[in-house]
């Protein structure tokens, strides 16, 4: 490569001193190098970040569980002499999520009527895969202490109303989803509002006690509005 020589001339007897002499590309080829390549590392670095960026979201969007839905599908109740005897609801749960697997912790039915709690059945523990369907049956005991008063005003409403009765009914426990969801948002206490279900009553003939026994009942498919207090 041929380089350039600046040779200084001076009066006197010394030998010229040589000196190379940089050319003016040379000079400014450094810092262009220099540059690029910090836009490249800024440039690599903006992907990387926000490849990132759309990872996580992606990753939480995906692990974001969608509320389970609840269903009425049929309720029946029998009392006599102002006190039931026995109860029954059968309550049809769906897990929408694809990826999600939902656990149900202890649930339990509340029975109100008016704004009173008529009764409180435990039901087992169980869980859902996605996209699974179950049904859930809740019996009520008959040795379980039922406020009689209730009964009371479910017959004076009967009175009323020709026949039809309005109760409403909660399904809660605590429910969990996974892989990964319960590590994020955690266990949640769910509750599912059941308003307005319409039983009508009829007389049947009760072989056992001996006597007529009245039986509220519905049948059909009630949507319960679920509630998820800590859902993200």
């Amino acid at each position: 490569m041929n380089q350039r020589l600046l040779i200084t001339v001076a009066d006197t007897e010394q030998v010229p001193e040589l000196r190379s002499i940089s050319s003016r590309n040379d000079q400014e080829s450094e810092p262009a190098n220099i540059s690029q390549w910090s836009l490249l590392f800024k440039l690599f670095l903006a992907i990387t970040i926000m490849g990132a960026c759309v990872a996580c979201v992606s990753f939480i969007i995906l692990i974001t569980p969608t509320p389970p839905t609840v269903h009425v599908q049929s309720m029946h109740i029998s009392f006599a002499n102002h006190n039931i005897l026995f109860w029954s609801a059968v309550f049809s749960i769906n897990n929408p999520n694809d990826k999600l697997h939902v656990t149900y912790e202890n649930p339990s039915v509340w029975l109100f009527h008016q704004g009173r709690l008529v009764s409180t059945v435990r039901t087992d523990s169980f869980g859902q895969k996605g996209r699974e369907e179950n049904k859930v049956i809740v019996n009520g005991d008959e040795t379980e202490v039922t406020d009689e008063e209730a009964a009371w005003e479910m017959e004076d409403e009967v009175a009323v109303t020709g026949g039809v009765v309005d109760f409403y009914m909660v399904f809660s426990g605590r429910v969990g989803f996974s892989p990964g969801a319960s590590a994020l948002w955690g266990e949640q206490y769910m509750s599912a509002v059941c308003e307005n279900v319409r039983t009508k009553l009829y007389n049947v003939d009760d072989q056992i006690y001996g006597t007529n026994r009245s039986v509220l009942s519905f049948d059909g498919r009630l949507d319960c509005r679920v509630r998820l207090p800590r859902y993200p």
